[in-house]
């Protein structure tokens, strides 16, 4: 199904998030930098956005489409002329 991707990035992108809200100080010193809580909370939008937009064009993508519309024969000139138009005469 389309969604799936939204669907499952969502999943990690929530963890990640998640583990973005833990201690700063014990991020830094598990992951040994300073910037630990930012870049996964950064992750978090990139797998939670990347998945919806894969999702979205897994929709454009596989949509249907209605038939294209079957055009009339081609009308010769002289029978296109309206009945009521006065020609001068």
């Amino acid at each position: 199904m389309w969604w799936q991707p939204g669907v499952y990035g969502s999943g990690p992108a929530v963890l990640l998030w998640i583990v973005a809200r833990l201690p700063a100080d014990t991020l830094a010193e598990v992951f040994g930098t300073p910037l630990a809580a930012a870049l996964f909370n950064h992750a978090g939008d990139t797998v939670f956005l990347t998945g919806w937009l894969a999702s979205a064009a897994w929709l454009w993508f596989t949509r249907r489409r209605p038939p294209p519309a079957k055009t009339p024969a081609a009308v010769p000139p002289e029978a296109a002329t309206h009945p009521n138009h006065h020609h001068p005469g």
